[in-house]
């Protein structure tokens, strides 16, 4: 039986297609969407966010996308570079 430890090596992000990359980037922006619906809208919180706009695409909202897409996207030119 083959040793799976010596011939396997983990998948990293950056090895993975740009498709692939953005779809777990989403992902992960979906998470902050429905913590955001979820917890912020009902409990209130969102009167103590300054600059929060309920329902509406606010800099919150635009900070977590950076957040999460950016350093998805940029993944891959830094290997790049790495390899160079």
């Amino acid at each position: 039986m083959e040793n799976r430890s010596e011939s396997t090596r983990p998948i990293r992000l950056a090895d993975l297609p740009l498709l692939v990359r953005l779809a777990v980037g989403l992902s992960l922006f979906s998470t902050w969407v429905i913590f955001e619906e979820g917890i912020v809208d009902r409990t209130g919180l969102w009167e103590l966010m300054p600059g929060y706009v309920k329902a509406r695409l606010c800099p919150w909202d635009l900070a977590a996308l950076g957040i999460v897409l950016v350093p998805v996207l940029l993944l891959r030119s830094r290997r790049r570079a790495v390899l160079a």
